[in-house]
């Protein structure tokens, strides 16, 4: 391992006679992006290290090969509409590496022992009307969602926050939590609806709720449903058919390939297996142990981790992240020799009322053209929430049993797999709950003053991938902004 310098405490060269060197604690996506984005502020002489304490880069993305083809364990796909994330994948030089999602083959959800579509017309599966839902909630619980005008209204101050899950069973019935909001919710965050707070997972709901909440006003949440969606077809209709960017991309290789580029156009040096155990300022920069002197240093680890090496630097910071709860799930990718049984759909989302272990199945050959191609069939299986973190601890025999008998009762075919991996992310997702942002924001303005520090990672601004890359690059920005660095 390279040391920057022998000894805490000096740091007898100036930099002007030596090369800029900035440290990245964190090898996953935000911790490359931001080496990538360093490098092309920073130019070709400046040092760049990136510490990871595994020994690979990419975090909670992981691409595995199989048999005939590599399949990503970790997140497979990432939204269309994030241009800034497209364009940063065509800018290392991998545009050709992006699939779309078949469009013929949608998901669905699991009730009442049949596979029904996912309802168009919700926001993250709240409702405005009975109809556009009744088909998954029943027909008395869609009556409840049109009786909420025949009740009392509600009432919103502007800037509080409260569970999604809360305001929706208080509003809607709880049919409508279970069977819609938590299984879409839960698909991206690993957590329950009551575990996510409105601010920090749906902040286009809390803003309109704010503006229909000032001065006391009272209103009904399927109103401001329906206006959001009103919205959004509006823009929609107002956009060009061709030029409205596709959902969703994957890569035909998994996400391998752009962490391999990202790292590979960053010019860094990777220590593996390389945790750092505490950071420290001094009159000319940053001592990280055990790797030496730095002049700036990005932190693109984990909360838990980050709140360590803020502790003695950055306190309110450091707190703030140690109060961020962590969920844990487990990804089951399996290889099938046949296709034959597996739902014509892209998969399959599995609320707390369904008779399965899994949250969701993911008919990955069905999604996905360039694995149907490959023949046979992939299906991903996901275990595991925040208040179920158990299914990490279940041995892989368990977890693939759990998985055939679920993938039994949703199709009616028992198969058996030619290959599968077993994938567990301890702790992996961040927990926006009810605050999160504010804790969020107070770690920001604790450390925004600290020159030469920043911060990046799935808990600043969403866990999607593009928006932690966003916050690699933003920290990055800010390093070279601060610092007078910019190429």
């Amino acid at each position: 391992m390279t040391r920057f310098t022998s000894s805490p405490g000096v740091n007898n060269r100036s930099q002007a006679d030596r090369p800029i060197r900035v440290a990245v604690v964190g090898g996953g996506i935000a911790g490359v992006t931001a080496a990538w984005e360093l490098r092309k502020r920073l130019g070709p002489e400046a040092h760049i290290l990136i510490a990871e304490a595994y020994d690979r880069l990419g975090g909670k993305l992981k691409t595995v090969n199989f048999a005939n083809g590599p399949v990503d364990m970790g997140a497979e796909a990432f939204m269309g509409l994030r241009q800034d994330f497209v364009d940063l994948v065509r800018e290392v030089g991998l545009g050709d590496q992006l699939r779309t999602p078949s469009s013929d083959r949608p998901s669905g959800f699991f009730v009442d022992g049949k596979l029904v579509d996912i309802p168009r017309g919700t926001l993250m599966g709240i409702p405005a009307t009975g109809a556009s839902v009744a088909e998954v909630v029943g027909p008395e619980a869609a009556a409840r969602i049109d009786a909420e005008r025949s009740g009392a209204p509600m009432t919103w101050e502007p800037g509080q926050d409260v569970s999604v899950g809360q305001l929706v069973e208080a509003r809607l019935g709880r049919v409508v939590v279970d069977r819609m909001v938590t299984p879409l919710l839960g698909g991206v965050y690993s957590t329950a609806a009551d575990d996510l707070g409105v601010r920090a997972t749906i902040p286009q709901l809390a803003e309109v709720l704010d503006e229909r909440g000032a001065g006391g006003a009272e209103f009904y949440l399927i109103d401001v449903v329906q206006q959001l969606l009103d919205q959004r077809a509006a823009k929609a209709a107002h956009t060009d058919a061709g030029a409205r960017p596709p959902m969703f991309y994957g890569f035909e290789s998994g996400y391998r390939r752009l962490i391999d580029a990202l790292r590979a156009q960053s010019g860094a040096e990777v220590l593996y297996n390389t945790g750092v155990e505490s950071i420290g300022r001094n009159n000319d920069g940053w001592y990280l142990e055990p790797i030496g002197f730095v002049d700036a240093v990005i932190l693109a680890a984990p909360a838990p981790t980050t709140s360590v090496l803020l502790q003695d630097v950055a306190p309110v910071a450091a707190e703030a992240m140690r109060s961020i709860d962590l969920a844990s799930s487990v990804v089951v990718g399996m290889r099938f020799a046949s296709a034959y049984g597996i739902p014509e759909r892209s998969g399959v989302l599995l609320g707390p009322d369904a008779p399965t272990e899994a949250k969701a199945f993911t008919f990955s050959s069905r999604k996905w053209p360039h694995l149907e191609q490959r023949g046979g069939a992939f299906v991903r299986a996901s275990f595991g929430t925040f208040r179920d973190p158990w299914y990490v601890e279940a041995d892989d025999r368990a977890l693939v049993a759990y998985a055939l008998d679920d993938l039994e009762k949703i199709t009616g075919e028992r198969k058996k797999p030619e290959e599968y991996f077993v994938q567990r992310w301890w702790g992996g997702i961040p927990r926006y709950g009810v605050g999160y942002m504010e804790r969020i924001n107070e770690a920001f303005q604790d450390v925004r003053d600290i020159r030469g520090l920043a911060l990046a990672g799935s808990m600043l601004s969403g866990v999607g991938v593009p928006a932690t890359a966003a916050t690699g690059r933003a920290a990055a920005a800010e390093i070279a902004e601060e610092m007078g660095w910019n190429n």
